[in-house]
């Protein structure tokens, strides 16, 4: 295969319905530059005679292995080392994009990582979308995060830096944190409703776990001292003594450029 603008990697276990979903809306895309590659991890639910079936189906089918792993960021990590594409997109099982045309919408630019608009659905008739701001800083990936299904990572992002399988549910938003605010890797917002996002996942029904795991990264990179020092700034800001201050445009970009500058003065600094 020449080298694809794209490379999707889904993530399996045991989830054989959600995989033919995931596939069905794989397959109905109307953009045709992209490899697929699956990493089941030995499920026993028909879910390996799912990926059979769709392999004969396709020649977007790269590569696919079914096989004992430690984990979903081992099995991402897995994807990532037979990925070609220029970009990386995760759609794991029980996700699918959200229409046929959706990645035909993506500028692949070059820009590190691009990034959509999420919706997590909770049943047939509730639904949440999560829309990413136009910049981002350190004050925001520190509190929240950017919508992983909906995310196309420049492959060379992980060149030397995979996901982390120490952590079970936040090795994502680390490496978020690491590329976009500590290293300054360039980001683009757009405005385009990306995928649907399973709300059975792991993520979403251990957020105590994800929620020590994020604190636990905290204090282990973030001076005491600094991390409070921000939360006050950020505190400060959505204050009523904030809202109440005028404050232009251009001098907030000014604003967020410096913050910018002082995070990844910071991050050399702990290196």
């Amino acid at each position: 295969m020449v080298k694809p603008v794209l490379s999707i990697i889904t993530v399996n276990f045991n989830n054989n319905l959600g995989l033919q979903e995931t596939l069905r809306s794989i397959q109905s895309q109307s953009f045709t530059d992209y490899e697929h590659i699956i990493i089941d991890a030995s499920s026993t639910d028909g879910s390996a005679e799912t990926i059979v079936k769709y392999a004969a189906e396709t020649p977007h089918l790269s590569y696919w292995v079914s096989e004992p792993d430690k984990g979903v960021y081992d099995g991402m990590n897995k994807g990532i080392a037979h990925a070609k594409g220029e970009y990386i997109f995760f759609l794991n099982s029980g996700d699918f994009l959200f229409n046929g045309n959706v990645l035909d919408s993506i500028p692949f630019d070059g820009t590190n990582y691009i990034c959509g608009n999420l919706r997590i659905v909770y049943s047939n008739t509730e639904y949440e979308d999560i829309i990413p701001p136009e910049e981002v800083d350190g004050l925001f990936l520190l509190k929240s995060f950017l919508p992983h299904p909906a995310s196309f990572i420049h492959h060379s992002l992980f060149e030397n830096q995979t996901y982390r399988t120490d952590y079970r549910i936040v090795s994502d938003w680390i490496h978020m944190v690491d590329n976009i605010v500590l290293k300054g890797c360039s980001y683009k917002h757009v405005n385009i409703l990306i995928s649907n996002f399973d709300s059975t996942g792991l993520s979403s029904t251990n957020g105590s776990i994800g929620l020590y795991e994020r604190n636990r990264w905290i204090k282990e990179n973030i001076p005491a001292r600094i991390y409070a020092s921000l939360m006050e700034l950020d505190n400060l800001k959505n204050s009523i003594l904030g809202s109440i201050i005028p404050m232009a445009n251009e001098k907030k970009r000014r604003t967020q450029k410096r913050m910018k500058k002082a995070v990844l003065l910071l991050s050399k600094i702990l290196k």
